[in-house]
């Protein structure tokens, strides 16, 4: 049985704050230079004080909250799971993901419709069959805004499933070519833990990553990356703030 009672209880201390002053929208992401270039474009920053940091932000008039989920799906499960006590009712979930498909640039956009769980974390939730799906709501708005906020760059925008592991160590070749062979787009951490939990407790959810690596193209963390790759990267990324800030105030 998962946790019931006063919610206040649960995110005094998960988060540091009131259950009520969470707000409907909820960024979750591990990256700490996206948390501070958020909390530079806003009006207003209100730090809260709990065992995730977390901030809410103010960009003209949209109230927003952004929570550090960390690296991994099981620190990304605890910080979703507890936002069922709050207000929240969307998730947007950005991070970084490697590539599993040739055609799937360093510096372009991967947005997950869907994630294969392969981590263990959502299964304490919920049995293996339970699909891990983006909200459909919330892609159509950030489809919408990426459109916007990229239409005159080379960055690539690709929707699709993804794969979702526990451990990067563990990614073998023939590991990533049978990911790769089922045409899934990328492979990261978080995403399906996020869209299942979030699914389970009436939150819609969608997640947008940054392509970091391509892992069968010898472009991984381990492998020299081409600083055209890396001026791609950190364009898309900072584009990707601007379009955050857009889609907020849509949902």
């Amino acid at each position: 049985m998962m946790h019931e009672g006063d919610p206040n209880a649960f995110t005094r201390v998960i988060y540091g704050c009131d259950a009520d002053e969470v707000a409907e929208v909820v960024i979750l992401t591990p990256l700490d230079a996206l948390i501070e270039a958020l909390k530079h474009r806003s009006d207003e920053v209100k730090e809260y004080g709990g065992f995730i940091e977390g901030y809410n932000l103010d960009f003209d008039g949209t109230h927003v909250s952004v929570l550090n989920s960390r690296v991994g799906s099981p620190a990304a499960s605890d910080c979703a799971y507890y936002l069922r006590f709050t207000p929240c009712s969307s998730i947007i979930y950005t991070g970084l993901i490697g590539a599993l498909q040739s055609h799937v640039r360093i510096g372009d956009l991967i947005i997950p419709t869907a994630a294969l769980r392969g981590e263990g974390s959502s299964r304490y939730f919920i049995e293996d069959s339970y699909p891990a799906l983006a909200d459909f709501g919330l892609l159509r708005a950030m489809s919408s805004t990426l459109d916007e906020v990229y239409v005159d760059s080379d960055i690539g925008i690709h929707y699709g499933p993804i794969f979702t592991t526990d451990s990067f160590a563990a990614e073998t070749r023939e590991f990533l070519e049978l990911w790769q062979s089922r045409n899934l787009l990328g492979i990261e951490m978080e995403t399906s833990v996020i869209y299942v939990i979030a699914s389970l407790y009436g939150i819609r959810a969608v997640a947008v990553h940054v392509v970091s690596d391509n892992p069968l193209t010898e472009k991984s963390f381990f492998d020299p990356i081409p600083d055209e790759d890396r001026g791609r990267r950190a364009l898309c990324a900072d584009r990707l703030i601007e379009a955050l800030v857009r889609l907020v105030s849509k949902i």
